[in-house]
């Protein structure tokens, strides 16, 4: 038995017409009748009673039907149903960002986002990290994108989505703590906290130090930024770093510097090499806009 013989028998005995039903169902009538007469062939009864042209379903037929729509009924809600889940995961995007980005610019631009959908269908599963864990995971496809400063790998396409802005955090009572900006110049002799080598902004630092022909004094390096502004606080040093909530405290002062470029872009990444889907697509495409 076969769904198609099932669905047959469900149509013919609907029109009770061999031609109505092979014209319904885009057949010949020697295809419907041959489909049929191997349907009563199996069930060993027979489901429709033919006299003369007149056709009409016989008491097993009448019997079978309700079964066979049901069958029929429930195949189709499965079907659906397996449209619904696919529909549902292909808008599900893994999207990883780093811990700097996520106070502003990742809610700002998952907002923007949803404005342009002008629907909140896509859902994000978020994942923090560092830039280099991160990195490991785009290229395994354990996350589709990711939000995070230029990581210089060749298989990785970027696209900037924002400008995150550079401070020199130094303790309330600092000898720069009233000036309204600052230089790299103004820092020369000050002793340096660093970001860990395996963030992306220390490389970014470094770049810019060069260009400067600045020779930062680093005493040491910090794995996160919480533990730099803790250092800071206690007189260790001063840092370079973004703006964030957990510096937003009378015994810290955040001080611009005068050389906006100091500031770094931050990118939407995804690896070259995995194919989009739909909604990792429209996304992407959104950041390029």
């Amino acid at each position: 038995m076969t769904l198609q013989q099932l669905r047959y028998f469900c149509v013919m005995a609907e029109v009770l017409h061999y031609t109505h039903a092979a014209d319904l169902l885009y057949i010949s009538q020697p295809s419907l009748s041959y489909s049929l007469s191997k349907l009563e062939e199996e069930l060993e009864i027979p489901l429709f009673d033919k006299k003369g042209k007149r056709v009409t379903l016989t008491k097993y037929g009448e019997e079978f039907l309700p079964y066979a729509k049901r069958a029929l009924a429930e195949l189709a809600r499965g079907q659906e149903r397996l449209k619904e889940l696919n529909t549902f995961a292909t808008e599900i995007i893994s999207l990883g960002f780093i811990y700097s980005s996520s106070f502003s610019i990742l809610p700002s631009f998952v907002e923007k986002y949803y404005e342009y959908m002008g629907s909140r269908d896509t859902h994000f599963r978020f994942h923090q990290g560092m830039t280099g864990g991160l990195i490991e995971q785009l290229l395994n496809g354990t996350i589709d994108l990711m939000i995070a400063g230029d990581p210089e790998i060749d298989s990785i396409e970027k696209v900037s989505i924002a400008k995150q802005e550079l401070y020199l955090a130094v303790p309330n009572s600092h000898h720069l703590a009233n000036r309204d900006s600052v230089s790299l110049s103004d820092i020369t002799d000050e002793k340096l906290i660093s970001i860990t080598h395996d963030a992306q902004i220390y490389r970014h630092l470094a770049g810019k130090f060069k260009a400067s022909n600045f020779t930062p004094n680093i005493v040491f390096e910090a794995d996160e930024y919480s533990s730099m502004a803790a250092s800071v606080r206690t007189g260790a040093g001063i840092a370079i770093m973004p703006r964030l909530p957990m510096m937003e405290d009378i015994s810290l002062k955040l001080l611009p510097f005068a050389d906006k470029s100091m500031a770094r872009d931050i990118y939407l990444l995804r690896y070259s090499l995995h194919a989009m889907s739909p909604a990792v697509q429209k996304v992407w495409d959104f950041a390029k806009m």
